[in-house]
């Protein structure tokens, strides 16, 4: 009896000091869920950074208890550095404003071209700071332009971007989110360059940002938009559409895409890839680093103008090689591309440091010269294993 009256007393106890001891109400915190920065004009003060925070009773319209204002809103402050700009932020930001919900960072172009070297070091260093943030580039523009679009599908333009982008990495691999630590990994890394996804406005114009974006059957919104190419944490140059592609193929990064070919004059066939993978190996040879890349390519035939017999084994083989050759051609393009810019943002050099460290630790410092020099060879493996649920096309008289 006496166990089960101090068992009791316990649980009252419990009971009496249980809750969270620092709960507040939405009503009286701003949560932060975008950040964007960019160049400020004033060079003692930087940055120039927005906060998109969620408007609550945005949110509600539509329901019974109906709602006021848009869903999120804007807030701008320039600053030295970024922790004084979340500070400072506090005069214009009516609540006390949290990051810890923050879902996306974009970076104007213009402070991408200059040095992103330092630019996480906040980022990192924080105790409630995240570092699994997706990080995208405002390309031709800035990020406070981006944020500041009324979404005509998505309830935020945060959440517009991050589905645009996941979507294109699932259905066409043009580009992947890259998070936060995977940034600050590559800009320290001294044997892979970072690489990260542009983003803009596809019909750029005043009502963008107005509530009459929504009233039109063909609004501004959101695009991927190419993949940003850094060295030595700046921005030197935009890779678009097959290009882009090529650097997700070689890194294992796309889950799917079409890949189109031409099969005669005006004729084309489509190959949608189900299964990529790839593998880089890289030796040394005569004292020069040598890289190979193996791609291997499962897929089936979605789409096709070519009068070919596709229930002929030997027709296939074929076509496979064709897709093959053409593959190995644009992966190549891109390759040397980035060797002109002597930006590894394939992560060749990683792979050397692993297999060849002796050979790392004495060249590291110039591996920039030793990669745009490198000789490339490849070998591409693409496996036709489905025709769809035709074998050959119809013929129009």
């Amino acid at each position: 009896m006496k166990t089960y009256l101090l068992l009791l007393w316990i649980a009252s106890i419990c009971l009496c000091v249980s809750g969270c001891s620092n709960y507040r109400e939405l009503n009286q915190i701003g949560v932060i869920i975008g950040m964007g920065i960019d160049e400020n004009k004033n060079s003692e003060e930087p940055y120039k950074v927005t906060y998109q925070i969620i408007n609550p009773s945005g949110l509600s319209q539509g329901s019974s208890s109906g709602g006021q204002g848009l869903p999120v809103i804007n807030y701008t402050v320039t600053a030295k550095t970024l922790v004084e700009a979340l500070k400072k932020a506090s005069v214009v930001i009516p609540r006390e404003h949290i990051t810890s919900h923050l879902s996306l960072i974009i970076i104007g172009e213009k402070l991408a071209r200059n040095d992103l070297s330092l630019l996480f070091d906040a980022l990192d260093r924080g105790k409630q700071a995240r570092t699994s943030i997706p990080v995208f580039i405002a390309r031709d523009g800035t990020a406070e332009k981006l944020l500041g679009v009324i979404e005509p599908f998505e309830v935020t333009p945060v959440k517009s971007i991050l589905s645009t982008s996941q979507n294109n990495q699932k259905m066409y691999g043009i580009v992947s989110n890259v998070q936060g630590y995977e940034v600050i990994s590559m800009l320290l890394s001294e044997g892979k360059d970072l690489s990260l996804p542009g983003i803009n406005i596809n019909k750029p114009s005043q009502k963008a940002e107005e509530a009459g974006n929504l009233e039109n059957t063909s609004p501004s919104a959101m695009q991927v938009r190419g993949l940003a190419m850094f060295r030595k944490g700046k921005l030197v140059r935009w890779l678009d559409g097959d290009e882009a592609r090529s650097v997700q193929l070689v890194t294992s990064e796309v889950k799917s895409t079409a890949l189109v070919f031409p099969c005669n004059i005006n004729e084309n066939i489509t190959v949608t890839a189900t299964g990529i993978k790839s593998k880089i190996k890289t030796k040394i040879r005569r004292g020069q680093p040598f890289i190979h890349t193996d791609l291997n390519v499962i897929g089936e035939i979605t789409e096709t103008s070519c009068q070919k017999d596709l229930s002929n084994p030997k027709v296939l083989k074929e076509l496979e090689k064709e897709v093959q050759k053409e593959l190995q051609k644009e992966i190549k393009k891109t390759i040397h591309i980035a060797q002109k810019e002597k930006a590894d943002i394939f992560g060749f050099g990683d792979s050397l440091s692993r297999t060849n460290p002796s050979y790392w630790r004495q060249h590291k410092q110039n591996w920039e010269n030793l990669f745009s020099s490198a000789k490339i060879s490849m070998n591409v493996n693409v496996s036709i294993v489905n025709t769809g649920m035709r074998t050959n096309p119809y013929e129009v008289n």
